[in-house]
């Protein structure tokens, strides 16, 4: 069962389709793939089997989470994504007090990198800038525009980033970023296309733990 509550989102109009779709889920589910990767069943007997991936999946975040003492995860999909694998995430979501939510985001044009290329050079981003737009900016707006980004948009967004880079404060008051992770916290992304927000929370450098490929 797949209920409204189940999406981290703040104000967000409940995604009916997917509503819909948890309501006509098989009675019994495979949860068992012959694959050459994944979580192996054979403790339990089934060798040579793995868990479905779309189960797999809510295991994984689980995991992460109890590693990271958190008790809210929240798993970012598109809408897609979690049409497909929500059915097998039902027995997983809430394990032992802790509560799996999804967070549903649109597409971005990264598939388009000489366009992104072309971009940037006509513009004159540093690759600095270039990065911490790829990798941080374009992610934290596909959760806010979750019908996605197109490559039509990405000249408006550049332009808007940019200007919101230039006014980062070289020190950002902590007050500020608390109100931000707790806006976060409660599903609320309006502030990422807010100019007089954004720029207080901008990271100095590009993140290091994942990265887009290169244009």
């Amino acid at each position: 069962m797949l209920a409204r509550d189940d999406f981290h989102a703040h104000r967000a109009r409940p995604p009916g389709h997917l509503l819909t779709i948890a309501q006509n889920v098989p009675q019994r589910l495979i949860l068992s793939r012959t694959r050459d990767r994944g979580i192996s069943l054979a403790p339990l007997g089934l060798d040579n089997l793995v868990l479905d991936p779309r189960a797999g999946v809510h295991i994984a975040v689980l995991a992460a989470a109890a590693r990271s003492n958190a008790g809210q995860p929240v798993m970012t999909v598109t809408e897609n994504a979690a049409a497909n694998v929500a059915a097998y995430g039902a027995l997983f979501r809430r394990d032992n007090g802790t509560w799996l939510r999804y967070a549903l985001h649109g597409r971005i044009p990264y598939d388009d990198t000489a366009a992104l290329q072309r971009l940037c050079e006509v513009h004159r981003v540093s690759p600095a800038l270039r990065e911490l737009f790829l990798t941080w900016f374009l992610p934290l707006c596909s959760l806010h525009i979750r019908a996605g980004i197109t490559a039509a948009q990405l000249p408006g967004l550049l332009k808007f980033w940019r200007r919101a880079h230039l006014a980062r404060p070289d020190i950002p008051g902590s007050d500020v970023l608390a109100e931000l992770r707790h806006r976060v916290a409660a599903g609320d992304m309006r502030w990422v296309m807010d100019v007089r927000t954004l720029p207080r929370a901008i990271p100095e450098y590009p993140v290091t733990h994942g990265s887009a490929e290169e244009p």
